[in-house]
């Protein structure tokens, strides 16, 4: 068995590093499901449904096709999950990884494309890109794979190069609304080619033909569909657009010397503010990696106005770069920023994705240089024509090379200390990802048994719980009618009341007056509790608010003997237990209220905690939350009530707790508390 090479050997390394990146936890982090993801989602579950593969998806402003065939084809095999959506990006950004490694050695040599490599599976952007449910992330696989194969076109002139990058340009406009910027990118291109090496630019007009035919081939289905539906296709465009008054505010110079501004600054100094796309603000370089791109766009500049530079890229191979190498990542680089300068929110990390293969020359190129400066057999980079140099006599050259590398482990480290500790805790990234709804769906999927309960898949059986919605929560968030099926899902107003044996559970929005229609809704008495359900929070809402409330209702189980009765003259009610459950950032004590008779008027709980008989915390709340008054109360109902206890870690050797009630208009309690010992609730008791 033949021995892999040293190259190969790092060139593995450096994929599995990539692949790791993109994979570890990719079920947990990030969050939620952000609504364009869902409408991916629903949009694939029609074509495994229907058996149907349109050229166009005009919902939410209009989608390419090809991303959501691969989540069709994921979701067919994983079942409706946030994963489902999202691991056809893994794929894909491992991909790109090796299909940049690729373009770069085409255009440089290996140790640039090991450097290309190293940097693009470190970066933040793609990482993060790598792991959502955006259509964004083809565009990078097919910008490499598509240069590369063009570069081996004018390299080698055969035929089945330019064919090839015909075909995958052609594909490039089934994945996103950046790739219309790239006749743009071309068209300069080919002109600097015409310029300045005209005659070797026309020895290739075979080629360019091969390419053209190819790629109008492919191209020609979605080319008629836009013809037909400019509409549908072209609508997304001038809504964001910086030339629409709207988002300009009648300033458009203005506008776009700020935008100018902020897509220069993006790479080293500020990037994309919004969530969903990055760690608010991260440029897309750390500071190490940040230095190797500004010295990599020297490097580059140098190479294409240096006269020693030319005369060094004349020839193909060990001889020299071509600069040309060096003009064309510039130009692509600069065009495919233009999606983001000419759009609002500049600038918008998905919107400039065409840039990622490119962009990630800079670094590598200013890493490659950096490590070549006392190599003690230069390849043809470290000829280039700028001309200082470290004295090898005074820096070992083995202190170069591990500067290289050093600054690469520091883009390592901020990036997996940015993304997997700061961005995947941070609340702001689970609310603009839509964290809540996917909670709530969780929730609803769980109480039924079957389906993602928000960690994992659920296979059953389905214990045919009636879930009674609020259809504003419905329309409110895509990821719900995505991961809960709708056929499970019966909608509030309800006039006929459900029955009662296989238990109900109702996701209400809790800004409206729902306790008289829920109620009427469940056959008393009844095992009941309140629940509040996530917290959300849009782009623009100034805090937190919760999402929905979940109200259960089941038949009345079997309960323990009483540990204590607190009445009044006309009513009574029995606490059957009190357990304490402990939980992240502390415990809640969960009581069974058995109501005898009810209570005329409403009452609070209070429940102190207490350790050593001293008082170590306390929590009031009239019962589920505030919804079930005790005045509301049925003959026969059972109430789980919840009280949470922030910081607590229970000792029952030390820990007891004092329950009680007191009238929540004028504070007079119910009888005399009673206390009882801790018991901690078991594994079984809380799945039960």
């Amino acid at each position: 068995m033949k021995r892999l090479s040293r190259s190969r050997l790092i060139v593995l390394a450096l994929l599995l590093l990539g692949a790791g990146l993109r994979l570890a936890a990719l079920g947990d982090v990030p969050p939620g499901l952000y609504h364009d993801e869902a409408f991916n989602g629903l949009d694939a579950l029609r074509v495994i449904e229907e058996g149907d593969f349109p050229l166009y998806f005009p919902a939410n402003n209009g989608r390419e096709p090809l991303f959501i065939y691969l989540i069709a084809a994921s979701v067919s095999v994983l079942g409706r999950s946030p994963l489902a959506v999202r691991l056809p990006s893994f794929f894909v950004g491992f991909l790109t990884l090796a299909a940049t490694y690729d373009l770069a050695r085409v255009l440089f040599n290996r140790r640039v494309g090991r450097w290309t490599l190293a940097v693009l599976a470190v970066t933040f952007w793609h990482v993060h890109l790598s792991r959502m449910g955006f259509r964004a992330v083809l565009l990078p696989l097919f910008t490499a794979l598509f240069l590369a194969q063009a570069a081996r076109g004018v390299k080698r002139g055969r035929a089945r190069h330019w064919l090839a990058a015909g075909a995958l340009y052609g594909g490039m406009w089934y994945t996103y609304m950046a790739a219309r910027f790239t006749p743009i990118a071309l068209g300069v291109v080919l002109l600097v080619a015409l310029a300045t090496r005209r005659r070797e630019a026309l020895t290739h007009w075979r080629g360019g033909l091969l390419f053209c035919a190819a790629a109008l081939l492919v191209l020609a289905p979605l080319g008629a569909y836009t013809l037909q539906h400019p509409d549908i296709v072209l609508a997304r465009t001038g809504q964001v657009t910086i030339f629409s008054p709207e988002i300009n505010g009648g300033d458009l110079w203005g506008t776009l010397l700020r935008h100018v501004w902020n897509t220069a600054a993006m790479f080293f100094i500020r990037g994309d503010r919004i969530w969903r796309h990055n760690l608010a603000w991260r440029p897309v370089w750390d500071p190490a990696l940040g230095v190797a791109f500004v010295v990599g766009v020297g490097v580059a500049l140098g190479g294409i106005f240096s006269a020693a530079a030319q005369r060094r890229g004349v020839g193909e191979g060990k001889t020299g770069v071509p600069p040309f190498s060096f003009a064309m990542i510039l130009l692509w680089t600069a065009v495919m920023v233009l999606p983001t300068l000419l759009a609002e929110d500049a600038p918008h990390f998905l919107r400039g994705v065409g840039v990622l293969p490119t962009a990630a020359l800079f670094p590598a190129l200013g890493l490659a240089w950096i490590e070549s400066r006392v190599a003690p057999h230069p390849s043809p980079i470290t000829h280039h024509p700028l001309h200082f140099t470290f004295h090898v006599s005074r820096i070992p050259q083995y202190a170069a090379r591990h500067t290289s590398i050093i600054l690469l482990c520091i883009g390592l480290f901020f990036t997996t200390h940015d993304y997997f500790f700061t961005y995947a805790h941070a609340p702001l990234a689970y609310h603009w990802l839509e964290g809540g709804a996917v909670d709530l769906a969780g929730a609803l999927n769980a109480a039924r048994g079957t389906g993602w309960d928000g960690a994992r898949m659920l296979h059953g059986p389905d214990n045919g719980r009636v879930l009674l919605v609020d259809r504003v929560l419905w329309e409110s968030w895509e990821a719900l009618p995505f991961l809960v099926p709708e056929e499970r899902v019966t909608f509030l107003p309800l006039e006929t009341p459900p029955a009662l044996d296989k238990g109900l559970t109702f996701a209400v929005w809790p800004y409206r007056d729902w306790q008289a229609e829920v109620f009427s809704l469940i056959a008393r008495p009844a095992y009941l509790s309140v629940h509040s359900g996530p917290q959300v929070q849009g782009d623009k809402d100034p805090a937190p608010y919760t999402a929905a409330l979940l109200i259960t209702a089941d038949s009345r189980p079997p309960v323990p003997e009483a540990i204590a009765r607190f009445g009044e003259a006309n009513g009574e009610i029995l606490l059957r237990a009190a357990l304490v459950r402990p939980d992240v950032g502390g415990s809640t004590v969960r009581l069974w209220w058995d109501c005898v008779t009810p209570l005329a008027a409403d009452y609070t709980v209070y429940v102190h905690y207490l350790r050593d008989g001293e008082l170590l915390t306390q929590h009031d709340m009239p019962p589920g939350e505030g919804h079930l008054p005790t005045s509301h109360w049925s003959p026969g109902d059972l109430i789980l009530d919840e009280h949470f206890l922030p910081a607590v870690i229970p000792d029952p050797a030390r820990d007891t707790l004092r329950v009680g009630f007191y009238r929540s208009d004028t504070g007079e309690p119910l009888g005399t508390w009673i206390e009882v010992g801790v018991i901690v609730e078991s594994d079984e008791a809380k799945r039960r």
